[in-house]
C-alpha cells in the first residue's frame, strides 16, 4: 500500500512490519484498531475510493508478517462479510459499514479471549509453570492464575535471540509471580521443577503444528522427554489456511554477530514449526481443539484469506 507519511493505515502498517517486540495477538489487534479507524463512515466523501484503500491495506496487513497467521486472519475476516451479498463491496456504504463493524466484533474477541483461554486452561495447569518467549496471550494467563492463587512459581527460558523472556521475567515479578529466569540451553535441567510447559503461536497449522520463536521445537522435544505436557495457548484466529505459506521470517544477523567475520554466515531466523506430536493441546477462548476442530477453523480461514486475495472482490 502506497501513502503518504502520516497516513494511518500506513503508519500502523509501518509499526506492524518493524516490531520486534510484541506478540502476533498485540500485532493482530493494531491492524484491527487501524481497519475499524479507517472504515469509520463519518466524512466519508469518496466511499468508493475509502473501500479500496482499505482492501489494499488489509492485503498488505496480511502479508506483513509471514509468520503470524493472526495477521492475516484479522485483514482477511473483517474484509471478508463486505464480499457477501449483491453488489460489489466497494459500490456501497453498507459495505463499508459492514468492514467497521467487522473490526470492532473482531477486537471485541480479542479483548476477551485471553480470560476464556485462562478458564480452559486452569485445571490443566499446575502450581510451577515453564515458559518460553514472551507471548501476551500466555503473560495473561499467568497473571490469571497468579491471582486466583493457583500459580506460585513461573520458569523462563531467556529467549535468545531478543531476549524477551528477560522482559516477561521483569513484568512477572513486577506483579508479586515467584520467577526463575534461565538460559534456553539450561531448560533441560529446569524442566523437572516444572508441572506443564505453556507457549504461545504465532499460528498454528492445519495440521495442528504450531510455530513459535525459536528454541520452542527443542523445548518441546526435552519436555516430551521428561514427561512434562507441552500447551499451546492461543486464539482461534492463529489458525492458519491450509494455503498460507509457512514462512520463517529472518531478523537482523548483528543480533549474533555485530560485525562481519570473513567465512562466517550467520542466519537469524525468528520463528519454526513445532510438530503436533509434541504438543499435547492447543487452548483457544473456546477450549482445547482436537484435531478436526483446527482443520474445521483453517478451512474457515481459508475462505476469508480467498475472498481478501481475489482480484474480483
Amino acid at each position: 500500500m502506497s501513502g503518504a507519511a502520516g497516513d494511518p493505515l500506513t503508519e500502523a502498517l509501518r509499526r506492524v512490519r518493524d516490531d520486534r517486540e510484541h506478540g502476533a495477538s498485540w500485532l493482530a489487534r493494531q491492524a484491527a484498531q487501524a481497519l475499524a479507524e479507517a472504515s469509520a463512515t463519518s466524512d466519508v466523501d469518496d466511499t468508493a475510493g475509502r473501500l479500496q484503500r482499505i482492501h489494499q491495506a488489509a492485503r498488505d496487513f496480511a502479508a506483513a508478517r509471514p509468520s503470524m497467521a493472526a495477521l492475516a486472519n484479522t485483514a482477511a475476516r473483517i474484509w471478508y462479510p463486505a464480499t457477501q451479498g449483491a453488489g460489489q463491496p466497494g459500490e456501497t456504504l453498507q459495505a463499508l459499514q459492514t468492514l467497521h463493524s467487522e473490526a470492532q466484533r473482531l477486537l471485541d474477541t480479542w479483548e476477551h479471549a485471553a480470560d476464556a483461554i485462562a478458564d480452559a486452561a486452569s485445571p490443566l495447569l499446575g502450581e510451577a509453570l515453564y515458559t518460553f518467549s514472551r507471548s501476551g496471550t500466555v503473560e495473561h494467563v499467568l497473571y490469571w492464575l497468579a491471582r486466583d492463587g493457583r500459580l506460585h512459581r513461573v520458569i523462563v527460558g531467556e529467549s535468545h535471540p531478543g531476549d524477551e523472556g528477560r522482559t516477561l521475567a521483569q513484568s512477572l515479578a513486577a506483579q508479586g509471580i515467584a520467577v526463575t529466569l534461565i538460559t534456553d540451553a539450561a531448560c533441560g535441567v529446569y524442566l523437572r521443577e516444572a508441572s506443564a510447559v505453556v507457549i504461545g503461536a504465532d499460528s498454528v497449522r492445519a495440521d495442528g503444528a504450531v510455530v513459535n520463536k525459536i528454541g520452542s521445537y527443542a523445548l518441546a522435544l526435552m519436555a516430551g522427554d521428561q514427561r512434562i505436557p507441552v500447551y499451546a495457548l492461543c486464539e482461534t484466529l492463529k489458525i492458519a489456511a491450509p494455503s498460507f505459506p509457512l514462512t520463517f521470517e529472518e531478523m537482523d544477523v548483528r543480533e549474533l554477530l555485530p560485525e562481519p567475520v570473513v567465512g562466517v554466515t550467520v542466519h537469524n531466523p525468528y520463528f519454526e514449526r513445532v510438530p503436533a506430536r509434541l504438543i499435547n493441546g492447543v487452548i483457544t477462548e473456546v477450549g482445547m481443539l482436537d484435531a478436526a476442530a483446527i482443520a474445521h477453523y483453517a478451512e474457515q480461514a481459508e475462505t476469508a484469506l480467498h475472498a481478501l486475495m481475489d482480484e474480483r472482490s
